[in-house]
Formats: structure tokens, sequence, C-alpha cells
């Protein structure tokens, strides 16, 4: 006969459903606006650097959750003398839109902040009004670079502080005109498609109690056992990026430990978690450098184990979005087995 009995332990607890975005292959809107700055000037009327209101709206296509390409629209306002005549329209300035395509690399720092770097060319229109019977225009391409902060407000929609640099912006056809241009201001984004996924679910641990009679041969009596298999699991936490054990940690390996000197035929198995930010390959070697911590932890405190089996698989099965739903995968689970043969009859 048979007899199962399955008790959840208090040492480690479920951990909840959360939702995680995936934004690999998707479309996405923007527009901003700031302030830009005419630096460098070199034209042949009296304009020199001025300041004036700068707009842009672009359309983009992410790669995956690092690179992202974008063609959009670029205003950068106009250099005019008006802060020359005490406000009063005056009879040059210069004027400069077009479009911009580039490449944007995105760096997440944690599931809301994240930095951007971008790179591209500026194919702009330069018209240079040089007085009020003198006009040029000049169709060119500049290189231009840009950096910026960025916040995700949810999935889908996110708002940055960004910088962008214009280099060479000339009018070539007569050379009346050379200068740089950079702009600094808000942007937000809108992003499409984007598809959530599920996350994984730690099940409570269980102690598992089975009996099993031996043979009772005739007509002699044989002695009857049962084999008691114990599981017990524990969730040991880390830090982000972190391989240290905090005090709470130490508590429950020291319960382990305590657990191990009182059974018999005990094996520890170490799985090493990590959550789903930063490089697998990274995250790997992290989850790989945190079983070794507890390992370690476990010999030098006197574990009393036949033998101790270890695991890293990083963030394999790591899908969770929110900072406290994260903080519960970067983990080392401690799972120790045993098995007692006892007498029960005669």
């Amino acid at each position: 006969m048979m007899n199962k009995t399955l008790i959840a332990l208090a040492l480690i607890g479920t951990c909840g459903y959360a939702s995680a975005a995936d934004i690999d292959n998707t479309w996405y809107i923007g527009a901003g606006a700031g302030q830009s700055n005419y630096e460098s000037v070199s034209a042949a009327s009296h304009l020199g650097d001025d300041s004036d209101l700068a707009w842009n709206a672009l359309v983009g296509y992410q790669l995956n959750k690092y690179l992202a390409f974008e063609a959009g629209w670029q205003d950068l306002g106009t250099d005019d003398d008006t802060h020359m005549w005490g406000g009063l329209d005056g009879s040059q300035s210069i004027d400069v839109d077009g479009f911009t395509l580039g490449v944007v690399g995105t760096l997440p720092l944690n599931e809301k902040w994240f930095l951007t770097g971008e790179a591209g060319a500026y194919q702009y229109h330069l018209s240079h009004q040089m007085n009020a019977s003198k006009y040029v225009s000049a169709t060119d391409t500049a290189p231009y670079f840009g950096a910026g902060i960025g916040y995700n407000i949810t999935d889908s929609l996110a708002i940055s502080a960004k910088y962008r640099r214009f280099a060479n912006i000339d009018e070539t056809a007569w050379n009346t005109a050379n200068m740089d241009a950079q702009t600094v201001g808000l942007q937000l984004t809108y992003r499409f498609g984007v598809k959530p996924k599920a996350t994984a679910v730690v099940l409570p641990a269980v102690i598992e109690k089975q009996t099993k009679p031996m043979p009772r041969p005739e007509p002699q009596p044989e002695p009857v056992y049962e084999i008691i298999t114990e599981t017990n699991s524990v969730a040991v936490l880390f830090g982000f990026d972190s391989v240290a054990l905090n005090s709470d940690a130490k508590t429950k390996l020291d319960e382990v430990i305590s657990l191990s000197k009182q059974q018999q035929q005990d094996v520890l198995l170490l799985s090493g978690q990590s959550d789903n930010q930063g490089n697998s390959e990274y995250n790997l070697k992290l989850s790989a450098k945190r079983v070794k911590q507890v390992e370690a932890y476990l010999e030098d405190h006197g574990v009393e184990v036949q033998r101790i089996d270890t695991e890293a698989v990083g963030d394999q099965n790591a899908q969770a979005n929110t900072r406290q739903d994260r903080a519960l995968e970067r983990r080392v689970v401690v799972t120790l087995t045993s098995q007692e043969q006892v007498l029960v009859d005669q």
C-alpha cells in the first residue's frame, strides 16, 4: 500500500504572474520640440549666432531592444536679425529644415529608464535671405549625432530628453553661409504592436512521504519498512548584478545546513537564475557565479550531504517586467532531498 502526504513548506512562497513587453520588430512614431542654437555662423551678411524654436517628427522600426532605425523631418528654425533691431523684423534670415535618416541605439537601465545614442544624415534645405532684394538657397547633406535619456510611461508610450548636433550646414551654391547647429528638447514616441509575454511561476516546495511495504515471505514474517523522502526548497535572492549574500540569504542557508545534519542520504541541487535585463550570455555567467557563491557558503559552514549538484540557467525562464517581480528572479533555488528507511512493523 502507498500513502502520499504533500505539505507546502514555509521556506518558499509562490511568485505571482506578471507581464513583459516584447518590442522586437515593432514600428513607432514620435514628435518633439525644443530650442535650436546656430553656432560658428559665417555668412555674407551681418547674421551671427542665434537661437529659435525647433521641432521634429519621426517614424521608426525597432529591430530589437538595443537597435532601431529612424526617418523623420527636422526643422531647425530661423537665424535672423530681429534680435539686432529691438524685436522688429529685419531684412536678413537663414531658414533650415529637411529629412533625417539614422540609427538609434538603446541601453535599458531598468524596466522604466533607458539611455539612447544616435547618428545619421540630414538632407537639409537652406534658405538665405541676404537682404531685401537678394535671396539664395541650397540643398545638401550634413552628418548629425545625438544622445538622450528616456522614461517608459507605459509599454507603448515613452518620453525622452534629446540632444542633437548638426555639423557643416552650408549654403554651397554661392558659399554665402557656413554654420553648425544643435537642438535640445523633449520627444514623445508611441509604439505599435507591443506583445505581452507570460511569466514563469515558482510552485511551492513539498515534502513527499511514501509508505512501501517490504515483501513478507512465507512462512517467516519479514519486517515492514517505510521509506520517507523529503524535499525542501528555499530561494536565495540577490541584488541587481550582484553575487553578494545578504543577511536574509545567509539565514536561509543556515536553515538548510541545520536540516542537512538532522537527516541521512542528503542530496543538494543548486539552480542559479537571473532576470531578463542585459545580455543573455552575461546573465548565464552571472547565475553561475551566484551558484558558486552559495555552494562555497554551504561547504564553509559544514553542510552534511552526500553530494551537491549545480546548474545555471541564466535568463532562460525569466520574463518578469516589473522591478518587484524581477527581484524575485535574481536567485539561487536550493533543493535538499533526503531518504530514510524506517522500521514501522515486525
